[in-house]
């Protein structure tokens, strides 16, 4: 996987300091209530100590499963392994599975049984069968270095036990309540231990901007999204566990934390829907709503980004067209700037995308450059000044996901200008 600066990187850019990233990585298991074993790391993992029996809840993904397990073993619990919870079907939540069950295997212990909403499955078939794609989409979504080809290499350990809307689970003593219900993923689980008051939440949250409109990835869910937060603050949970980043304790702030990314995502939803019924066109419906705020610590758009939850809710609802005849069956956007600039000719484009660029109006600047590396492959000047404008628009970026596709535009380039050299 990445060297540890691009993961600290990543982790930090959801809203930790660096320090408290590295500590995130590095990251002792911590006893969050008693019995309840939590490990921060990339992808969050817990672990319920229930009279002689460990109850999993996901697993860290495969490159720092053997710290979790470490971190389990040496400081809080000996028990075995009873089952692991898939929260959903994500590299960076199930990937360590294989080394829980190796471990049961060399200490002469029943194989843990794998739980998981019956959709995780069809997403490893999909991951299997598109890893060259998941490889490279991740790269440009999280800006790391080539050859990081995770979904080639990781295993993919299906559950055995599955389940359709909601699945009651009891080990030692405890009883576990596994829900089911659509958000950034069609296979999500959230865990309750109501004996101990502990909410699991997966990736419904996650100390961000909810992954409601993630432009790299497959469909996600706001409107079901937020029904599930709102089930969750109905526990009255003391403790809750995110998918990632720290965990959070105190009824009152958890009740706050899950109901207003419920309202969040709710806002979204409902202003994209009541302009498409309007007869509103996807690039109007983005220039009319109002963004709801994110000024919670917990809605920070440091990893998501509000448009893109918005152009998600469109796609559910609308498909793809966003309106323009021109782009139903469309000449290739090549064809098209080849047209365009051999009509107005390189260079007044480009000294309008300069002047622009001067001005601080970098996002159009970027649009005219477009045109010019389309139309003029080989045109230097034009290559330089689209290196020059993403690497400014990922400077001021707090988007991971828009930095991802600004830095790509960089590299890319970059590359260009050393053919052309």
């Amino acid at each position: 996987m990445a060297d540890e600066k691009v993961l600290l990187d990543y982790e930090a850019a959801r809203g930790m300091e660096k320090e408290q990233a590295a500590f995130y990585y590095r990251g002792a298991a911590e006893e969050v209530a008693e019995g309840v074993i939590f490990t921060p790391r990339q992808g969050n993992s817990t672990a319920f100590v229930c009279e002689g029996s460990i109850f999993m809840v996901d697993t860290s993904p495969q490159w720092y499963v053997q710290g979790t397990i470490e971190g389990i073993r040496t400081n809080h619990s000996k028990a075995p392994v009873d089952s692991i919870v898939y929260t959903h079907g994500h590299i960076d939540h199930v990937t360590g599975a294989e080394a829980f069950i190796e471990e049961a295997a060399a200490q002469g212990n029943k194989r843990p049984r794998i739980i998981g909403h019956e959709d995780v499955s069809k997403r490893f078939e999909r991951y299997r069968q598109t890893h060259p794609w998941q490889n490279f989409i991740n790269q440009v979504q999280f800006n790391l270095p080539e050859g990081i080809d995770a979904f080639s290499t990781v295993p993919w350990i299906d559950p055995d036990t599955v389940y359709t809307k909601e699945l009651f689970v009891d080990v030692g003593k405890e009883r576990f309540e596994l829900y089911h219900s659509r958000g950034e993923t069609d296979d999500e689980t959230w865990v309750w231990c109501p004996g101990r008051r502990v909410l699991c939440t997966g990736d419904t949250f996650v100390w961000a901007t909810p992954n409601g409109g993630n432009p790299y990835k497959v469909q996600r869910y706001a409107m079901e999204w937020s029904v599930a937060l709102e089930q969750m603050a109905a526990r009255k949970p003391l403790h809750l566990l995110p998918g990632h980043g720290p965990a959070m304790s105190g009824e009152e702030r958890i009740q706050d934390a899950l109901l207003s990314t419920a309202g969040f995502l709710r806002s979204i939803h409902d202003q994209v829907v009541t302009l498409m019924n309007e007869g509103k066109w996807l690039e109007d419906i983005i220039r009319e709503m109002e963004m709801p705020s994110s000024d919670k610590p917990w809605l920070r758009p440091i990893y998501d980004h509000p448009e893109f939850i918005a152009r998600n809710v469109y796609r559910l609802y609308g498909g793809w067209y966003e309106g323009d005849p021109a782009n139903i069956l469309p000449a290739h956007s090549e064809d098209i700037a080849a047209m365009l600039v051999s009509a107005a000719g390189s260079e007044p484009i480009l000294d309008r995308a300069r002047k622009l660029q001067n001005d601080g109006e970098l996002q159009l600047a970027c649009h005219l450059v477009d045109f010019v590396r389309k139309g003029e492959p080989d045109n230097v000047d034009a290559w330089k000044l689209w290196r020059d404008l993403f690497a400014a628009r990922a400077a001021q970026e707090e988007s991971l996901m828009a930095r991802g596709a600004f830095h790509f535009a960089v590299s890319q380039a970059e590359k260009r200008l050393e053919e052309l050299a």
